[in-house]
């Protein structure tokens, strides 16, 4: 709550949040609209921990963000965060299936390529599982994205 965030230095520093106190429940959803360049994403930024701000505090589900440091941080995002980037950041040498395998092999999962074949069926692309990044729509890069 209470964010502020600058970014930049010198003549070039801008103050992209001021202020900013959001609130959101279990199982809400939520947009953000704004122009260009309001500050959309450099939020969305702080509330995944991926961005600290210069005052306020973010809290997830009893969790401070603040009090975590870096390796706590990136676990607990592993954990409870989940992000899709506009660049969908598929590996290209991989198939679906193995896209959304891989960060579950990665955090030693076992059942990784159950649990993708899962979740790529539940998005609707139980049916392109072995098809790579290239070879499926932007949609469905998207879709895969999600699922992973």
């Amino acid at each position: 709550s209470d964010i502020d965030l600058s970014l930049g230095r010198g003549a070039a520093r801008v103050h992209v949040l001021r202020g900013i106190s959001l609130t959101v429940d279990r199982g809400e959803a939520v947009g953000l609209v704004g122009p260009s360049g309001s500050g959309k994403s450099t939020l969305l930024m702080v509330m995944a921990g991926l961005e600290r701000p210069d005052s306020g505090g973010v809290v997830i589900e009893d969790t401070d963000l603040a009090r975590l440091d870096e390796d706590a941080l990136a676990r607990f995002r592993g954990r409870r965060i989940g992000i899709v980037f506009q660049a969908f950041h598929l590996v290209p040498t991989m198939t679906a299936l193995e896209n959304v395998a891989l960060p579950l092999e990665l955090a030693d999962r076992p059942g990784a390529l159950e649990r993708a074949r899962a979740e790529l069926e539940a998005v609707g692309l139980g049916h392109r599982l072995h098809h790579y990044p290239a070879q499926l729509s932007g949609g469905e890069q998207q879709r895969v994205a999600i699922a992973r």
